[in-house]
């Protein structure tokens, strides 16, 4: 996921707090090391950055789920602890083979993404983040797609479409920018106007079709993207800028 710290951000602490989600992946070779567990073919994964201090518990059952607890005062990047499907920068402990799938034989990706926070000064991003190739080598990404949930925070690149779908009840605006620092393109969904408003909710969902996007993609955002790449993962969790407290992430992903 990540060059140095899994996720680079830039921060501002004016009247809003500018948080720029630059999902890279290039640490992931490092942070393998933190705690996870398989369910079935997904796992939870407690992928803190430069062993920033978050603790975990995984939950029972088949599904994918975790809780994790941090207390961080300062805004910055600290971890991206998520529930995944697939194959991060090739690392997939589950040996799933679901993944990579080309999306021009991919009719639909059904996702659920259930999450909870509470305590103080809670600051992030829940997002679904998702990594693609132009082959299906499981190797660093080549483009990266986010669709954010519940959010008090910016993505990277600059808002260049607004409404432009409707779907898992939410219409949704597109950002789009340059992850120097990963080397890719970044798109991110983020429902409608919620950039930088108010503080990271106490509890929400997000189930959709990821073709959805995929496909408005190929129409609407052809020099970059096209569906005879391949998706390599869907990871589902949150972005933890600054808080103290605690936040639940429960997920599961498939593809047709």
């Amino acid at each position: 996921m990540r060059l140095l710290t899994c996720h680079t951000r830039f921060f501002s602490c004016m009247s809003k707090i500018f948080t720029l989600a630059v999902i890279t992946m290039g640490i992931a070779k490092v942070a393998r090391a933190d705690p996870y567990r398989n369910y079935g073919p997904m796992f939870a994964w407690n992928n803190n950055f430069n062993n920033s201090n978050i603790s975990q518990s995984f939950g029972s059952g088949s599904d994918a789920n975790m809780t994790v607890w941090y207390n961080f005062p300062n805004y910055g990047l600290y971890g991206y602890p998520a529930c995944i499907r697939g194959w991060h920068y090739g690392w997939n402990p589950t040996g799933d083979t679901l993944f990579p799938k080309q999306l021009a034989t991919t009719s639909s990706i059904p996702c659920w993404f259930s999450y909870a926070s509470g305590g103080t000064n809670m600051s992030g991003d829940f997002a679904y983040d998702m990594f693609l190739r132009w082959d299906n080598a499981k190797s660093s990404p080549q483009l990266e797609v986010m669709v954010w949930a519940g959010n008090d925070s910016y993505p990277i690149g600059t808002q260049t479409g607004t409404n432009v779908l409707y779907t898992g009840g939410y219409s949704f605006d597109v950002w789009q920018g340059y992850n120097s620092a990963a080397g890719y393109y970044v798109f991110t969904f983020i429902p409608h106007g919620t950039a930088g408003n108010g503080s990271l909710p106490t509890g929400g969902s997000l189930n959709v079709d990821m073709k959805t996007f995929f496909n408005w993609l190929e129409q609407n955002r052809s020099s970059y993207y096209n569906n005879y790449m391949y998706l390599d993962v869907v990871e589902a969790g949150l972005e933890i800028t600054r808080g103290n407290g605690w936040a639940w992430i429960g997920a599961g992903v498939n593809a047709y």
